[in-house]
């Protein structure tokens, strides 16, 4: 009997667990299968609107001048160095062209200039009394020419007398001996005179090269006094009193505040359309904020070459009016206007991905659009908008303006009741 026990025992708890199995599974509830839905992104929409609009794009500019100086020390013929003994201005104050602003030891240039000026006066004396011995050689030829005739006659006489036997041979070796040294005399004075010309071009030459000297010793005398050379502002005075200085040495800085000009550069995506406009004569408008005031800017001209880490071109902007605001390197922001252009849509900035993508809503889902930025505007409560155009833009579609991190083609949205 317990060995049956032992073997229909284990049968039984196996059925009873079966069957407990099988009553759990009939009767437990019935649930309705999980569903997965797509997500559904609230946006923001804003209907399209082609319009003529004048563009803007943000610059950044450095003002600077094209009249702009470093003086520095002349060069020194005398001494290696001299001493500053007068600085007249300082940074920051305004000076008119002329103006004596620092004054360098001179004493060794006049001493120098004296003797340049007593070189000359020897040199004239020399050249006046070249022409009156001229003048005088002119006068003497005559009578040593007329004295040479008189003895060649009395040599004649004398031969005359000889062969009568009326006068010895040595009164005529005497007389012909007499004209002999007279004919020397007047040959000397013929090339005394000839040699004339020969000898003033010498002394001219040295007049022209003792008036230069003395030009360079004045020239090197006035230097000593460094001048303004235009009416400007001082931006930097680099001496003081009793500082020695070399040749080529930076005295001061100075620039001229009437012709100041604000270096910006244009975009490379911008740089076809303002070198249009500005070879169609189109003037381009500029605005910046300085000192809480309005400053006014026209686009002269654009630089010569593009540096190769730049990403632009530089613009040189003439300042129109309030030009005494501005200080040399001082930083602006400048709003360019660009010329009228058609189908421009105005959107905020948040609408753009990228450098070039938008999305617009098709059928409940995001599509994208690839634009041309075209610049920016600024609306009259002070928000800007960017301005772009594709031809994939038409009037009343509606651009997404909300910014989605996950952002892409075919993206399930949803406008929001609040539109812009």
């Amino acid at each position: 009997m317990k060995k049956i026990l032992q073997f229909i025992l284990p049968l039984l708890i196996l059925g009873i667990g079966f069957g407990g199995f099988k009553y759990m599974r009939a009767t437990k509830s019935k649930e309705a299968p999980i569903k997965i839905e797509e997500q559904t992104w609230v946006v923001a929409v804003k209907p399209v609107t082609l319009s003529v609009l004048s563009p803007t794009i943000t610059l950044y500019g450095r003002v600077e001048s094209p009249r702009a100086a470093t003086l520095r020390t002349p060069t020194l013929s005398l001494n290696i160095s001299t001493q500053v003994i007068k600085v007249a201005v300082l940074e920051g104050k305004k000076v008119k062209k002329g103006q004596i602003l620092i004054a360098l030891e001179d004493k060794d240039s006049r001493l120098n200039l004296k003797q340049k000026e007593a070189e000359l006066i020897d040199i004239n004396a020399q050249i006046q009394i070249e022409k009156q011995r001229h003048a005088t050689n002119i006068n003497a030829i005559k009578h040593e020419q007329a004295l040479l005739k008189l003895m060649e006659t009395s040599v004649k006489r004398l031969r005359k007398l000889s062969k009568k036997k009326l006068s010895s041979q040595a009164v005529l070796d005497e007389a012909q001996q007499a004209v002999e040294r007279q004919m020397l005399t007047v040959i000397s004075r013929r090339l005394e005179i000839k040699n004339h010309k020969a000898r003033l071009s010498q002394l001219k030459a040295k007049r022209s090269r003792a008036l230069a000297q003395r030009d360079i010793a004045r020239l090197e005398l006035a230097r000593t006094q460094i001048k303004a050379p235009f009416t400007g502002m001082i931006a930097k005075v680099t001496v003081a009193v009793g500082d020695r200085v070399r040749s080529g040495d930076s005295l001061l800085s100075i620039y001229d505040n009437a012709a100041l000009e604000v270096r910006a550069q244009i975009p490379s995506r911008y740089q076809n359309t303002v070198l249009k406009a500005l070879a169609n004569g189109y003037q381009l408008q500029a605005q910046a904020q300085i000192q809480t005031k309005s400053l006014r800017l026209q686009l002269d001209r654009v630089s010569g070459e593009i540096n190769l880490d730049s990403g632009g071109i530089d613009g040189l902007f003439r300042v129109n009016k309030r030009g005494h605001l501005l200080r040399l390197g001082e930083f602006l922001t400048l709003q360019l206007s660009l010329p009228h252009q058609s189908r421009l849509v105005a959107l905020p900035f948040e609408a753009v991905y990228g450098m070039n993508r938008i999305y617009k809503l098709v059928n409940g889902r995001m599509k994208a659009v690839i634009i041309e930025r075209i610049g920016e505007r600024s609306t009259t409560n002070g928000y800007s908008e960017i301005l772009v155009r594709s031809p994939d833009l038409q009037k009343n579609d509606q651009v997404i303006i909300t910014q989605l991190p996950n952002a892409m083609d075919g993206l399930k949205v949803r406008v929001s009741q609040e539109r812009l």
